[in-house]
């Protein structure tokens, strides 16, 4: 390899995107392997096989912070994981193979006999369910379908370029956050951060006060991904103290 990846380069590389890697890193999951002179972080082949490990672990169930456990326990092995999780695939591919083969034999028996093999049948809906909630997104599994047709609804008021405005002053916001977690959640500027964090979600949201509900319970109940999340829980956190804060002043 060459010396080292920039981040965009390790995000085109891998799959993975930049939100995700800045996210890992904010985690202590997975941080580039030094920094240059120039303040860019680079990464290495290392964390090319941590980040395969991560992703493999996700795949397999656990969650970022038993991951995070489990990459850090001084008894962890890569090879010895790289095994298991060779074997958790194979039985993913089975598992396939095994709906594939039972579809194969339905359709020869349709083609042949104009029959239907129900045990056939009931095997392949097994199978394939087993998987499916696998392959939900967050969104469809915390939403309802009417709630996600009201986002439709309510991207429809932007335009690319506005939108594009509206989530760079949301990444703004979130990085002044950042800047100020230690400050008393009742001081001015906590007050400040809280007001305009509420005001850039009404900006979007006020006429649509259930979604508004539904997306802080998004975030109070963990159905996001820590991974899918623009901000980690400490930022979070934060934002909660501080409108904590305001209603005792008030």
């Amino acid at each position: 390899m060459k010396n080292g990846y920039l981040i965009k380069e390790f995000a085109d590389l891998t799959k993975v995107t930049v939100r995700t890697l800045h996210y890992y890193d904010q985690l202590g999951l997975l941080k580039p392997s030094f920094e240059r002179s120039n303040g860019y972080r680079v990464y290495m082949d290392a964390d090319l096989l941590k980040l395969q490990q991560i992703v493999t672990l996700k795949f397999m169930g656990f969650s970022l912070g038993q991951i995070r456990k489990l990459l850090d326990s001084k008894g962890y092995e890569a090879v010895k994981s790289l095994k298991v999780q060779a074997e958790a695939i194979k039985e993913e591919i089975s598992r396939l193979r095994e709906a594939s083969k039972a579809i194969d034999q339905v359709l020869s028996l349709l083609e042949t006999k104009g029959q239907i093999n129900q045990k056939k049948l009931i095997k392949i809906m097994e199978v394939i369910q087993m998987g499916e909630d696998v392959k939900k997104t967050w969104h469809e599994k915390f939403y309802t379908e009417a709630e996600l047709k009201e986002f439709q609804e309510v991207g429809k008021n932007y335009t690319p370029e506005t939108m594009a405005a509206y989530q760079n002053r949301w990444t703004a916001l979130i990085d002044e956050v950042k800047r100020n977690l230690k400050a008393d959640p009742a001081s001015e500027k906590a007050q400040d951060l809280a007001k305009r964090w509420t005001d850039l979600l009404n900006e979007a949201y006020g006429e649509h006060p259930e979604l508004k509900t539904k997306i802080t319970k998004a975030y109070n109940t963990g159905a996001i991904p820590a991974e899918q999340r623009p901000f980690g829980p400490e930022i979070w956190e934060f934002i909660k103290r501080a409108h904590e804060a305001a209603k005792k002043k008030s």
